[in-house]
């Protein structure tokens, strides 16, 4: 079991249901990172901001980093599974989820997670946005998944990035489209982080699946 945040909409009904995102942070990170990220959406999606339980001093990974080269796969397909596993569980014991409404958010690891649990188990899930993410080698030599046919993704990269190079959101988002999905790809002038401007589009991107609910301005 991974620890969690889970935030809910303010002032709902016993009867409300609400589309949940499942927010995976990056290497170094913890289960504040991407919640803040996604704040302005609580008032109408459930939000479960995990943390990853291989710790680096203060912070945390979801996976064991290596100095170079792809991470180990059996790992990362061990803890996709968890993660697929964790989802099953929240969504069954949280009666305010529409089990039907299920996102990811990852950024960094969190996205390679997402990948991952997209190519094997996506079929359940409704979308995935991915932030700063990366496509292991061996990813790429897997079967098609053919319940992700449009399906919508959501990858946003910095131009800048010197940890995770640009061209890896091109491979992410070739990856996607041979398998049928919708394919919405960014490019920000920044480095290896998010800011306001893929911020506003991650916001109008989740918006867009809840008909006639504007986003707060900030």
């Amino acid at each position: 079991m991974f620890a969690y945040d889970i935030y809910e909409p303010i002032g709902r009904k016993d009867e409300d249901t609400f589309p949940v995102i499942f927010a995976l942070h990056g290497f170094g990170g913890d289960e504040l990172e991407m919640a803040g990220r996604l704040e302005l959406l609580m008032d109408r999606f459930v939000v479960v901001s995990m943390r990853g339980d291989v710790e680096y001093g203060p912070a945390y990974g979801f996976y064991h980093m290596v100095t170079e080269g792809d991470p180990n796969p059996r790992e990362v397909d061990y803890i996709s599974l968890r993660v697929a596993q964790f989802i099953d569980k929240i969504c069954t014991d949280c009666i305010s989820i529409d089990k039907e409404q299920v996102f990811l958010a990852g950024f960094d690891q969190g996205a390679v997670l997402a990948i991952s649990i997209m190519q094997s188990y996506g079929g359940q899930y409704k979308a995935a946005a991915l932030l700063s993410g990366r496509l292991p080698y061996y990813m790429e030599e897997r079967p098609a998944n053919l319940m992700l046919k449009d399906k919508r993704i959501f990858i946003g990269h910095g131009i800048e990035d010197a940890v995770i190079q640009i061209s890896e959101a091109d491979d992410i988002a070739r990856l996607f489209e041979k398998m049928g999905c919708q394919v919405e790809k960014h490019r920000y002038f920044i480095g290896h982080n998010v800011n306001e401007a893929e911020e506003d589009d991650l916001y109008r991107w989740f918006e867009s699946f809840l008909p006639n609910q504007p986003v707060k301005n900030k």
